[in-house]
């Protein structure tokens, strides 16, 4: 049997040395008698304790010598060898998405996943290196190229479930750039296989799987929005539970609004299925929404399995403020844009000329700006609707003009369409633009030309109108204030779905106000983050700790001196000697930018889990996994070898030998205790059999 410290096999040494003891004569005292008759016993004592006489049965020096043998052993760690399952170089890869927290395993697939990954370790030789990943949202290494078992051991039981997705690509190239740094390197992936697709990465080295998870049963909020109706003065929340199952789900869907519960409904959701609910009229004030499923309430016949993953169960979203917009209208007049523009509610219409607009001030104040038939060499940071652009600018490419040109199908499903009907509309001449890769086409036109397109353009919302409204009929149409009222929502972000939703691990870019000096964001566990601004005079900063689920609030940090003006900075004019001009004027003149909004507003967002792939916890098989690595190595090369110390059994032996000795020692002191305990037990039967004939 081989050791790995073979020194401590010394030890035996003591055996010797308890022989000695026993074989050593007991010193006593002399004393001088009259008469040694009576004391026969006494002289065969004494010869019996006479030094180097043959050594008697003794039960205690067998345990003792046991005892020391046994310690020895222990102490020099002896070990088995076995061929080792794995490579002596592994990275290990642990899944932490948000499908790994389903309680299909007991506690969770996390949990289940680490104790895989523990036991799975007992294949790795004596000498392996241990590299640990965790896949969540990104991949992270926590141990590298460890031989320390228990640091490695802490570093996978410190893994915490995430509401992140978990696609596996970035944890496979990592792993894989971990392992070519020394040949024969093996991973070894962890995780549910519960995936909508295959991560498209290429392995360079052999990949194993270990799969956790044995049931699809989950109901999930894949969608909630809060949506305008195109007059801006009423607000639907939509809804949209999905049955991952393949069995019929009975739910209560409780939604509440600021933390009380305004609607309860019972959804039958068919398997595999989609349930959507439209809730209309939103309370007055109302600023968070929270949806929830929940069981019915008792047994219900065919309410199906439980959901086996919480964290999907609950959404949230923000309901948009119903504060004033400001809108500057820049052009040489439109009085069917100014008209429609003037019949939207919270919203205060300006006017400038492209002349004047140059030489303005505080045009970063608006909420949006409409530039009619002009556009300035440099665009402002903000929301913008052009029309009838004149020339190429970053809104798209100008090639031309196009006489007459034909609306081509529009897509029914296109929410700024919404009540639109564009049947009779006619345009005499538009310009032609290309769609830019930021856009979506609205109004689609001929040869792939679109005649009205939005999108997000660096973040900012962007509408071009191809023609000028003088160039059609479209303002004549019935349509026309509609589109304006929806284009508007758009560009003032009303009409996203989901409103101020993330996914999680996204970072969030907010607005700083001008008199900031940062932002104060209170995560939905209370926890207060602060997030001063990069640059003096910097217009928003980027906050990237969205790895809660739930509602931020976020308010902004005034700063320490006053203002040199206590009642408020006066506003800035568009142009020096402008006065307001009300909306629904005739032309629209040069006007007072709107007033700044003030530090002290709060704003909201919210963080979602509206992914799909990890609500559909359906656990895979692996083998596509395992396809993506490199092909195993020559079976037929020697294998390492593991190491099976046997130190349990011997100290398990060893504390044994240790109670039976004791046991002898005191054998004495025991049969006392025995007799009293049987005793007393006969006593206390005595004393209640004449309680009982008494």
């Amino acid at each position: 049997m081989p050791f790995l410290a073979p020194i401590a096999l010394a030890g035996l040494a003591f055996l010797p040395l308890i022989v000695l003891f026993y074989l050593l004569k007991l010193r006593r005292e002399q004393r001088t008698v009259s008469s040694t008759y009576l004391w026969r016993q006494l002289v065969q004592d004494v010869e019996a304790n006479a030094p180097w006489q043959r050594l008697r049965r003794s039960l205690l020096l067998f345990l003792q010598l046991l005892l020391v043998i046994a310690l020895a052993l222990l102490a020099a760690r002896p070990f088995l060898e076995r061929p080792a399952g794995l490579a002596r170089d592994l990275i290990l890869v642990v899944d932490a998405s948000a499908s790994m927290s389903a309680t299909d395993e007991l506690p969770s697939r996390l949990e289940a996943a680490k104790a895989a990954a523990l036991r799975a370790l007992d294949g790795l030789p004596s000498d392996g290196r241990v590299s640990v990943v965790v896949s969540a949202g990104t991949a992270r290494v926590l141990a590298n190229e460890s031989t320390d078992r228990g640091r490695i051991a802490r570093a996978i039981a410190g893994i915490e479930p995430t509401p992140y997705s978990g696609g596996l690509e970035d944890a496979l190239k990592l792993a894989s750039k971990l392992a070519d740094r020394h040949p024969g390197t093996e991973i070894l992936l962890v995780t549910d296989a519960a995936l909508a697709e295959t991560p498209v990465v290429a392995v360079s080295v052999p990949l194993h799987v270990m799969t956790v998870g044995r049931d699809r049963a989950n109901q999930a909020i894949v969608a909630l929005a809060v949506r305008s109706d195109p007059s801006a003065i009423t607000r639907s929340l939509f809804v949209s539970v999905a049955n991952y199952d393949t069995e019929t789900a009975l739910r209560s869907l409780q939604v509440s609004t600021d933390g009380a519960l305004i609607d309860t409904r019972s959804l039958l959701i068919d398997p595999l299925t989609r349930a959507d609910v439209v809730i209309d009229d939103l309370p007055d004030g109302a600023r968070i929404v929270e949806a929830r499923l929940a069981p019915m309430q008792g047994a219900v016949a065919g309410s199906g399995p439980p959901d086996q993953l919480s964290m999907d169960d609950t959404a949230w979203a923000v309901v948009p403020e119903t504060h004033l917009r400001t809108i500057l209208l820049v052009g040489e007049g439109n009085a069917y844009l100014q008209s429609a523009l003037a019949f939207l509610p919270n919203v205060e219409l300006y006017g400038a000329t492209a002349r004047d607009y140059p030489t303005t001030t505080g045009k970063e104040l608006f909420d949006l700006i409409i530039f009619d038939g002009y556009l300035p060499p440099e665009l402002p940071r903000l929301p913008i609707l052009a029309i009838a652009p004149p020339a190429t600018s970053d809104l798209g490419t100008v090639s031309g003009t196009l006489t007459a040109p034909a609306i081509d199908r529009l897509d029914p499903t296109e929410p700024l369409l919404r009540y639109v009907d564009l049947s009779t509309t006619h345009i005499a001449k538009a310009q032609r633009l290309a769609l830019p890769p930021w856009a979506r086409a609205v109004i689609p036109g001929p040869a792939d030309a679109p005649l009205l397109y939005v999108g997000d353009r660096e973040g900012l919302r962007t509408a071009v109108l191809a023609f000028d409204l003088h160039q059609s009929d479209l303002p004549l149409q019935v349509a026309f204030p509609i589109l304006v009222a929806n284009l508007a929502g758009e560009l003032f972000g009303e009409t996203a779905e989901p409103i101020g939703a993330r996914a999680p691990g996204t970072p969030v870019e907010l607005p700083l106000p001008l008199d900031a000096t940062g932002l104060l964001v209170t995560q939905p566990d209370g926890t207060a983050v602060d997030v001063p601004a990069s640059v003096s005079g910097a217009g928003a900063v980027t906050f990237a700790q969205t790895g809660q689920l739930g509602v931020y609030r976020v308010e902004a940090i005034a700063p320490t001196q006053p203002s040199p003006s206590p009642g408020g900075s006066p506003a800035p004019t568009v142009s020096p000697s402008a006065a307001p001009s009300p909306a629904g004027s005739g032309t629209p003149g040069p006007a007072a930018s709107p007033p700044a909004r003030g530090p002290s507003g709060v704003r909201y967002f919210a963080v979602d889990l509206f992914d799909e792939g990890e609500s559909n916890i359906t656990p895979g098989n692996g083998s596509a996994l395992e396809a993506l690595g490199a092909p195993p190595a020559d079976p037929t090369a020697p294998a390492a070898a593991s190491r099976d110390e046997l130190w349990f059994p011997l100290a398990l032996l060893a504390l044994l030998i240790l109670l039976v000795e004791w046991a002898v020692y005191e054998r004495d002191g025991l049969v006392r205790i025995r007799r009293a305990l049987a005793e007393r037990r006969t006593g206390l039967a005595a004393a209640l059999g004449r309680g009982s004939r008494g």
